[in-house]
């Protein structure tokens, strides 16, 4: 068995390895075509041509993000994972993305968010100050909203007990953030378990 399993492995590396270098290819070449088109006055389609380029270049940038995808917590399996570049939207949902999907055997579900990039990637540190505003405004009902800190990074953390569901987000740099949202688990330290797999310091500096 672990014969077979080296060269699959093998397989999938160099696929995935050709697939980046194909779109690196059509980046470069539609940066290439938008220069000619520049120097031939026809701006219009040079844009055309540097937005399909920008397109690619955030595809790389999304695929990159799937090895930041972290472990499940315990009791928890990885369900799906997939990343998402962004081209002229990126302002605002960010040049990139990725996602994720966890679940356990007693009907608990989490989903994790990257985004980095645009307002997208700011919604970290917008998110907390919503959180916690609503907090002071609300009364409670069975919700409870804190300030966590994992891995050096500050974390602003809800949960309700009553409908035993939570959200963990955290700005990671300037362009950054994670979301983990969760329902049906039976406490906040689910989210906080996921959050101490994830390489905070690995995707800043990556990113």
């Amino acid at each position: 068995m672990k014969k077979l399993i080296l060269p699959i492995a093998l397989c999938l590396i160099l696929t995935s390895t050709s697939y980046a270098e194909d779109i690196k290819g059509e980046a470069i070449d539609s940066l290439s075509t938008a220069r000619t088109f520049v120097e031939k006055g026809k701006y219009s389609k040079a844009i055309d041509e540097i937005n399909y380029a920008l397109a690619k270049i955030n595809e790389l940038t999304a695929a990159g993000l799937i090895k930041f995808i972290p472990d499940p917590p315990s009791g928890f399996t990885l369900d799906n994972q997939q990343s998402q570049g962004i081209g002229a939207g990126a302002s605002i949902t960010g040049t990139a993305g990725a996602s994720a999907g966890y679940s356990n055997p007693n009907g608990g579900h989490i989903n994790l968010n990257i985004a980095i990039g645009g307002l997208t990637g700011k919604m970290g540190s917008l998110a907390a100050f919503g959180q916690i505003f609503a907090g002071m405004a609300q009364p409670s009902t069975g919700g409870q909203t804190t300030q966590i800190r994992v891995q050096g990074y500050t974390g602003t953390q809800t949960y309700n007990s009553q409908d035993m569901s939570g959200t963990l987000t955290f700005q990671v740099g300037d362009k950054n953030s994670v979301t983990i949202e969760g329902s049906d688990i039976e406490s906040a330290d689910i989210l906080k378990q996921l959050a101490n797999n994830i390489d905070f310091a690995g995707l800043e500096e990556n990113y």
